[in-house]
């Protein structure tokens, strides 16, 4: 049974993982999401310049994409699906969503300086609302179905005492977007309370140190067992065990 993550690198290593979004590219809004799964199931192709500048894949290598029919089996073949959604920025140039990275100059690889100047000018950053997000959310699902999806949201962090004003919203409204259309959602601060947030993130106040992919690894791949072994997951049965992750 595989699992396929739509997110970051936060996300990427769930047990069974197809990394889909490792081969293609880490989505972080909804529309980047919704923009990928269209692209990976066929039906969306970008054009230069933006089979360049849509995919964290074509940056990296240097060169864009080239789409691979595997990606598509590997959608088809899932059994479960991740989805992370952890900003709610769109970057949009022309008719589509461009990977942050591609113009964010707050990133320390700095790959924005691979992109010509006159794009990092065009694109319009905007600010995603909350209807907009709950609307893609079901669309998402839809895309996806009839097979069952998990999202996840960002960790809660606080930056000299205070949290992340946009971070926290966007986590409470996927809290009560998914509560209200019966989607499973996990937020990842709520499992790591005992921790210290320096023992959990990086500086960046973004990337996960090993305590914190330990314990959200561990509950998604106990949720997607959930999921997929649902009704017979709580009973104990001596001769037959439950394995979490086989």
């Amino acid at each position: 049974m595989l699992v396929t993550p739509f997110g970051s690198c936060r996300v990427e290593h769930v047990a069974h993982s197809t990394y889909l979004n490792k081969l293609t590219s880490y989505t972080h809004c909804t529309k980047e999401t919704i923009q990928l799964i269209k692209y990976v199931r066929g039906d969306l192709k970008f054009d230069a310049p933006h089979d360049m500048f849509c995919l964290r894949a074509s940056i990296k290598n240097g060169k864009p994409l080239e789409y691979d029919p595997k990606f598509k089996e590997l959608l088809d073949n899932t059994g479960v699906f991740v989805v992370e959604i952890s900003s709610m920025k769109k970057y949009i140039y022309e008719d589509k969503y461009l990977t942050h990275m591609a113009v964010d100059k707050r990133l320390f690889d700095q790959d924005y300086k691979k992109t010509p100047q006159h794009i990092i000018d065009e694109t319009k950053v905007v600010l995603q609302t909350d209807q907009e997000i709950e609307d893609d959310i079901l669309e998402i699902q839809k895309l996806l179905g009839p097979k069952p999806m998990i999202v996840v949201s960002h960790v809660n962090v606080t930056h000299h005492g205070d949290k992340l004003d946009k971070r926290d919203h966007l986590i409470k409204l996927l809290e009560t977007v998914c509560k209200r259309n019966r989607i499973m959602f996990i937020n990842p601060t709520t499992l790591m309370t005992q921790f210290e947030q320096g023992d959990l993130i990086e500086p960046d106040l973004g990337h996960h140190l090993p305590i914190a992919k330990h314990v959200l690894y561990n509950h998604i791949n106990m949720c997607v067992s959930y999921l997929t072994k649902k009704g017979d997951f709580y009973k104990r049965y001596p001769d037959t065990p439950v394995f979490l992750h086989s």
